[in-house]
């Protein structure tokens, strides 16, 4: 089942085809969704995109990330937590929202700094290669986006450094229409595991999702955590 990581080419034509998937989402649409929230197994999560701050809920806790800063505020805990607990309970916050976040919507980061984009020979089709050189949690992991011809995922193959089996492929389907316009896929098939997300919501601003700011403590507080 492993199989090698395909050659591509870089250039133009790489670009173009990038640009005609973006298109074919809205992305557009996404740059103005500036809250979303939504589940992931049993995770869930509320995304301040203007800010980088999220809520994250797992395991019995609630968590609040300053992302871009890795600052963590722990609103509520299952069990009282020691100072090396807090850290790596806001820790493993951030890689669920690293993972789960890129699941969300990755096509909007193929343009990324750190990216590659490559034209993939894939069965006859052209299909495009995004290799992620740094960033996020996992630097030098590979998708191959296999497109319909609107430029929208149908599916995508995995070269990633968590997963021992290179290809593994994952479908891209039951699309939703955010209230902002953005389309999301909701399901990933795979033979092994089938990933689902639940109950996307996007707004154009976190105020419209509710009336007080419930990343207050993140820019009040004299208790944060590093982690």
């Amino acid at each position: 089942m492993d199989e090698s990581l395909p050659d591509g080419q870089l250039g133009e034509e790489a670009d173009a085809l990038a640009q005609k998937m973006l298109y074919s989402i809205n992305d557009s649409a996404w740059q103005n969704t500036g809250a979303v929230s939504w589940g992931y197994d049993d995770r869930t999560f509320i995304w301040d995109r203007k800010r980088h701050f999220t809520q994250v809920n797992f395991d019995g806790n609630q968590v609040l990330l300053d992302i871009n800063n890795r600052k963590g505020y722990i609103i509520e805990s299952a069990k009282d937590l020691s100072v090396e607990e807090k850290v790596e309970t806001c820790h493993w916050a951030w890689r669920y929202w690293c993972n789960d976040s890129f699941w969300l919507n990755p096509i909007s980061k193929i343009f990324d700094p750190g990216t590659e984009r490559r034209i993939v020979d894939w069965h006859g089709k052209k299909s495009l290669m995004v290799t992620y050189t740094s960033g996020g949690s996992t630097p030098g992991d590979s998708y191959l986006w296999i497109l319909d011809d609107n430029g929208l995922p149908t599916s995508w193959k995995l070269w990633v450094s968590i997963i021992p089996i290179g290809g593994m492929r994952f479908s891209w389907d039951k699309w939703v229409k955010l209230e902002t316009g953005v389309l999301i896929s909701t399901h990933h098939f795979n033979t092994l595991k089938t990933i689902p997300l639940h109950s996307p919501v996007g707004k154009t601003d976190l105020s419209m999702m509710f009336e007080e700011d419930i990343f207050q403590p993140l820019v009040t507080s004299e208790l944060l955590i590093s982690f």
